[in-house]
């Protein structure tokens, strides 16, 4: 072989050497977490095809990039972990964000604030999204996550117990009179015993009055309460009709599993997962029953609160510009988005992709023979949800106000008083962890 050959031969050895080590230097790895199992406490077996079906989209779009994750994190654990990984150094570029985490991780600086990255990328367009399920993941109007997965609170009914009794199920548009007055029609002795052992609802808060009613319990900033005003002492006042129907007995969650009370709040999810058969059985095979919107009080509307399952980027990741890129992959992504329908019980946070008929379709294939669902509330339900937005000390302000309303239900204290007193409590509290 002549030396020019052999020249030429080495030459392309060596070029092929340098792409070789160019490639590997380039490659990267980019480390998610995610919560093994659901978010919502039901079962859902496939969630994590969702991410394995994201990953491997996402690895051939960008073929130089590797994305890892750590299996087997259950939720009651994950908050641990994640906290554990940003304590080692050691911490994802992008991670799963459970909603009462995100002011902790956005005020102690494991988020990175997204805004950046939300404004100089054109491809993004934060109008596809559900605006409750968007302003989830925002921190004092900013966005320190995406939305993942939502699942907003419905009114779960007994349709059996309602129809044994010749009462319709309320529409869509039901108030909290219509609400009251099939309660006391239905909180009665069955078996003449003297005990109460039928009643109209369980689970029902006085959260779930104040938002139904129009009223917020802080403002945007989480920096004072808001309780003392109208709406909130019209929504203790009407608790205090409901609890009165109950003669002081306790209604428990197992009383509306054997189908002795007609209303109780629930995640979508339960619906998701218990409605279709065969889960049915395993959980409500004694009565049939549905989900409708929460009852609407005289200044409010038929609105619920929607938790959501956010996604966020690590503050120290070192691949920020391919970590925002995995972020749309789970959040903004059409087909992640529809896996959520397929493998999981949540809804997605599209409103491109989430609607009746996506609920219903979902709902038709996971029931053999089918099933009818009325759901045509189901679009201006999840747009108009309230989100689940914590703040630097809400968990223990909202103790303070639950363990105080909850005695303010049931008592006789004048409401206005009580009610400007739990209000000075709460605001010296968040004035002392500003």
């Amino acid at each position: 072989m002549k030396k020019w050959q052999l020249r030429i031969i080495f030459a392309l050895i060596a070029v092929c050497l340098v792409l070789s080590l160019l490639y590997i230097n380039s490659s990267k790895t980019l480390k998610i977490g995610v919560i093994t199992g659901s978010n919502w406490g039901v079962p859902s077996p496939d969630a994590l095809k969702i991410i394995d079906n994201a990953i491997e989209r996402f690895e051939k779009k960008n073929p130089n990039v590797n994305v890892e994750y750590v299996s087997g994190i259950r939720k009651e654990d994950y908050s641990e972990w994640i906290s554990q990984q940003a304590l080692s150094g050691d911490m994802c570029d992008v991670f799963m964000v459970i909603s009462n985490d995100l002011a902790t991780f956005s005020d102690v600086g494991i988020l990175e604030n997204l805004s950046s990255y939300i404004e100089s990328d054109p491809s993004f367009d934060e109008s596809v999204y559900f605006s409750s399920s968007y302003q989830s993941g925002q921190v004092n109007n900013v966005q320190y996550a995406l939305p993942y997965e939502s699942v907003p609170t419905l009114m779960y009914v007994n349709r059996t117990l309602l129809e044994s009794e010749g009462i319709k199920v309320p529409d869509q548009n039901w108030t909290w009179e219509d609400f009251y007055e099939i309660c006391e029609k239905m909180t009665k002795d069955t078996d003449g015993d003297g005990v109460l052992d039928q009643f109209g609802q369980y689970g029902y808060t006085w959260e779930n009055a104040i938002y139904s009613n129009g009223a917020k319990i802080f403002n945007e900033e989480g920096t004072e309460s808001l309780l003392q005003e109208d709406k909130v002492f019209d929504a203790i006042e009407f608790m205090r009709k409901l609890e009165r129907l109950n003669k002081g007995q306790k209604v428990t969650s197992e009383m509306f599993d054997r189908g002795q009370v007609v209303f109780c709040p629930m995640s979508f999810s339960e619906y998701r997962a218990y409605k279709p058969y065969p889960w049915s059985v395993k959980k409500y095979s004694s009565f049939e029953w549905d989900c409708i919107p929460m009852p609407a009080g005289p200044s409010g509307s038929n609105v619920s609160q929607l938790d959501t399952l956010l996604v966020g980027m690590s503050r120290s990741s070192r691949n920020k510009d391919m970590a925002w890129k995995f972020l749309k992959e789970l959040s903004f992504n059409v087909e992640t988005q529809k896996d959520i329908f397929r493998y999981s019980q949540g809804v997605s946070v599209l409103n491109t992709i989430t609607n009746t008929d996506m609920i219903i379709d979902s709902l038709q294939d996971e029931t053999p023979g089918g099933s009818n669902y009325d759901l045509g509330f189901f679009n201006s339900m999840m747009e108009n949800a309230i989100p689940i937005k914590e703040f630097n000390g809400y968990e223990q302000a909202m103790a303070i106000i639950d363990g105080e309303v909850n005695l303010l239900c049931i008592n006789d204290e004048d409401i206005d008083t009580a009610i400007s007193r739990i209000q000075d409590q709460v605001n010296t509290y968040l004035e002392s962890v500003k």
